[in-house]
Formats: C-alpha cells, sequence, structure tokens
C-alpha cells in the first residue's frame, strides 16, 4: 500500500513563516508587556495536557486486544474497499501517534469528540492524505452520500468508499 507522500514546503511556503517570524518579533520589540502572558498559555497548555491524557487513557483501558485486524473485521470487505480501510486506520493511527504509538482506532470513534481530531486537521490534512493514499478523488464530493455527515471513523471509510478512483495511486 503506498504511504502518504508529503509535499515539500516550496519557496512561498518559506517566505510565509519568515514574514510571521519577523511580525512575532516586531510585535515583541513594540508591546513587550505581552511576554507576561506566556506563562499563562504555559498554564493552559499543562492543563489541556492532563485533561487529553486522561481522556485517552480512559479510551485505552479497554482496547487492549484491538488491531487492525479487529477494525477491519468490522466491514464487509465483499462491500468495502480494503485499500480504503488500511489507508484510514493507518492514517488515523499515524495522526494518533502524539497520543499513543498504535494507537487502537475504532470503526464506532467519532473523530472529533473520542479521537479529538481537531476539525481543520482533518478537514484539509487527513482528508487529503487518505484520499492520496486510496487513489480516491475530492472532486464532486456534495454528491456523496456521506458528505457532511463524517463524523465517525465508520462513515469516513463509506465516504471514501463512494468516492471515484483517480488515475493514478
Amino acid at each position: 500500500m503506498p504511504k502518504y507522500k508529503e509535499k515539500p514546503t516550496g519557496a512561498w511556503g518559506w517566505v510565509f513563516l519568515a514574514v510571521l517570524l519577523g511580525l512575532v518579533l516586531w510585535l515583541i520589540w513594540s508591546v513587550p508587556y505581552l511576554l507576561l502572558l506566556v506563562p499563562v498559555f504555559i498554564v493552559m497548555d499543562m492543563w489541556d495536557r492532563k485533561r487529553r491524557k486522561k481522556h485517552f487513557s480512559t479510551l485505552l483501558e479497554n482496547r487492549a486486544n484491538d488491531s487492525i485486524c479487529s477494525f477491519s473485521r468490522y466491514f464487509k470487505s465483499r462491500k468495502i474497499d480494503t485499500l480504503i480501510i488500511r489507508a484510514v486506520y493507518e492514517q488515523l493511527q499515524n495522526y494518533m501517534s502524539t497520543e499513543k504509538e498504535n494507537f487502537p482506532i475504532r470503526p464506532t470513534d467519532s473523530i472529533f469528540v473520542d479521537l479529538k481530531i481537531d476539525d481543520e486537521d482533518f478537514e484539509y490534512d487527513l482528508v487529503e492524505e487518505i484520499a492520496q493514499r486510496t487513489g480516491r478523488s475530492l472532486k464532486n464530493i456534495e454528491s456523496n452520500s456521506y458528505y457532511g455527515k463524517v463524523n465517525s471513523v465508520e462513515n469516513l471509510v463509506y465516504f471514501f468508499n463512494e468516492q471515484p478512483k483517480t488515475d493514478a495511486i
């Protein structure tokens, strides 16, 4: 199965980052009391990490024996492309590796509630990565019967199963 090939950062991407860094440095230089907010952001981040750790440890308690095998058995392999099942599982697992390496994904997991995937990361990164790996097109997604209904991992698999194939994988 093909892995996701990340696009290299172009010249405009580096220019954007340089301008952004310059803007941050100028803001710190012109308004130094904004640095007082740094400890507030650090405390908020620590609190969020602790909350996320508790959430995912609760999820992991009942998933000791889950794997891609138990994930794929949930779907009817005669109706669903197994390449899609594997690509969805692996890309979600790759995203979740910040929480735990080889995070056990279940088809019934809510993408936004259980897995706590940011909607922008999902829409602009994960969907594109899965489409590339499966060789499925993202054109005319409005005609897909699962359009706007992808809130669980199961629906994500069904969504890509209904998308037309592109010419090359």
